[in-house]
């Protein structure tokens, strides 16, 4: 139930947070909570955001589903959710949103989301706009990964980041072949189980020739991994390549 209190914080907050121009919502770090979220939207506000910050706010699947069921943000482009605890059973409802068409960015790091709910969102046909999509730090695994590599609404990305999210060489073999993720010019595969057979399929990528940033850091790939790679005609357009 949202009291009267609880809205007349929440506008406080909104005042202290909003932007000038009305189109940035920063609630990075505020930890509003779910009752926080189901205020929000609970307001006798009209919101032009496009930018909405919800970062580290405790928030789990009932203030996820509060979010996604609301009519409140229909000029969304940018959603940070990173640092919270939306689950798999939070994030499924993310489809639904009237929102997901305008989506340019979508920052899902650090939310207990695993197979099913990654799969959710790969499988979802709303995202054709999506330029950046950050799964870092959800243990999603290689199937979503094998299914985003061949799922046409993700055609426009440009940043892809799967830092520490259980990707192996059986994910990796198919990004490598991926003709969707052709724009991709940032991609990070940080801590992951990674070896030189997953270098070598990168090495050999007919598709993913736009790369200028490769993080592979923490991996197994060794110094013959490193040396495919640098020597590989696909990533002439490399600029940044980490590695350890």
């Amino acid at each position: 139930m949202v009291t009267t209190t609880k809205l007349e914080y929440i506008n406080r907050v909104i005042d202290e947070c909003l932007s000038e121009d009305g189109e940035a919502l920063e609630l990075n770090g505020k930890f509003i909570g779910d009752e926080g979220v189901e205020a929000l939207v609970s307001t006798n506000r009209d919101f032009n955001v496009e930018n909405l910050d919800l970062s580290r706010n405790k928030l789990t699947w009932r203030g996820a589903h509060h979010l996604f069921q609301s009519q409140k943000f229909n000029n969304l482009k940018r959603l940070y959710l990173g640092d919270n605890n939306v689950s798999d059973k939070g994030i499924k409802a993310l489809v639904d949103a009237n929102f997901t068409k305008n989506l340019s960015l979508l920052d899902l790091r650090y939310n207990n989301i695993g197979p099913d709910g990654a799969m959710t969102i790969v499988d979802c046909k709303n995202f054709r706009k999506l330029q950046v999509l950050i799964f870092q730090e959800n243990a999603i695994g290689d199937e979503p990964v094998i299914s985003l590599a061949k799922a046409s609404a993700f055609a426009n990305l440009r940043k892809l980041n799967l830092y520490r999210t259980d990707l192996s060489v059986k994910g990796v073999k198919i990004l490598a072949k991926s003709k969707v993720l052709q724009r991709v010019k940032h991609l990070n595969l940080a801590r992951n189980y990674l070896n030189l057979d997953s270098a070598q399929y990168l090495a050999k990528t007919k598709t993913l020739v736009n790369i200028e940033t490769l993080l592979m850091f923490d991996t197994g790939i060794g110094d013959a991994g490193v040396k495919v790679i640098m020597e590989s005609e696909a990533f002439q357009n490399l600029k940044t390549f980490r590695v350890t």
